[in-house]
């Protein structure tokens, strides 16, 4: 029927009670803005260094905005079911960045490649990081499946930054090496032990160096640990030599490496702890690496 045509005249449409004006219609939720969990990550040094790039760009903005929104916590399960969708970019732009270094590291041609193609600065961030990660994953040997692990909820890492903050003005060394320490060893809390040397909590004691540093404290509790080993790296010499602080507590110039390069990134930009508290734990298999904890994760 065209519009001059007559015809029969439309019924009114009823008016919408006041209830149904109060309430739009809920919009969907707004796309991520980084790629899911189980995304492919790129396989070319030019498409790498892309995701690379954007990915670091978008990430402090990306954090800023959680702070202002009070620092929520999406899920702090290990294995969550879901992720909702305030604080979910973090979530995933955090592993996606953690995703996309380790395809750098495990391979070295590949991470070379794209890391020519990035910006001096930003290249100079992601080589450390790639170079920390070789040295870590230098320090494990591969375990077959199916694998059994203990994983935990992390600690909050509000309460976790008012901690570092303690400790260091307390024992005069610098936060950011208590929080990168707290990474290395636990994932925040993640993965606390013990260890197959015996090592336990959030900053992985073995119970002879807790009890001369514990203070009588709880070796689980993050407040007690944390400050535990402010006591221990400052008797290794911290804060004047942090690299011999750091290599009392574990005898690998890989692992001193690491710490140091996790820990001066935070210095640079402490927005990237929360990018680190995001990050999750893989384990090295004979088949490649597994997640076993955050969005994602594997069942093994």
């Amino acid at each position: 029927m065209s519009a001059d045509d007559p015809g029969e005249t439309p019924a009114p449409s009823p008016s919408p009670s006041p209830s149904a004006l109060a309430q739009p219609e809920a919009s969907p939720d707004p796309e991520p803005l980084f790629p899911g969990p189980r995304a492919r990550v790129p396989t070319s040094a030019g498409a790498l260094a892309d995701a690379i790039e954007a990915t670091n760009r978008r990430l402090p903005r990306v954090v800023d905005r959680w702070l202002k929104e009070g620092g929520p916590l999406p899920s702090r399960e290990p294995i969550p079911k879901t992720i909702p969708t305030e604080g979910r970019d973090l979530v995933y732009g955090a592993l996606w960045q953690q995703r996309l270094y380790q395809a750098a590291t495990r391979d070295p041609s590949l991470g070379r490649r794209a890391l020519a193609k990035l910006p001096e600065g930003m290249a100079r961030v992601a080589a450390a990081h790639t170079s920390a990660g070789r040295g870590l994953r230098s320090l494990v040997t591969p375990l077959k499946r199916p694998l059994e692990f203990k994983v935990t909820p992390p600690h909050d890492p509000h309460k976790l930054m008012r901690i570092y903050k303690g400790a260091a003005k307390t024992y005069g060394v610098g936060w950011e090496y208590l929080a990168a320490l707290n990474f290395v060893e636990s994932k925040f809390g993640r993965f606390m032990g013990p260890s197959s040397a015996g090592a336990e909590g959030p900053m992985q004691f073995i119970p002879s160096t807790w009890e001369y540093y514990g203070n009588g404290g709880d070796v689980w509790d993050p407040r007690d640990a944390i400050r535990g080993a402010a006591r221990y790296l400052v008797a290794s010499g911290a804060p004047d030599d942090w690299r011999g602080a750091l290599f009392a507590y574990n005898r690998s110039y890989e692992y001193v490496d690491a710490v140091i390069a996790y820990a001066h990134n935070i210095q640079r930009d402490p927005r990237n702890f929360y990018v680190y508290y995001f990050w999750q734990v893989f384990v090295l298999t004979t088949k490649g690496d597994a997640q076993i904890t955050g969005p994602g994760a594997e069942r093994v």
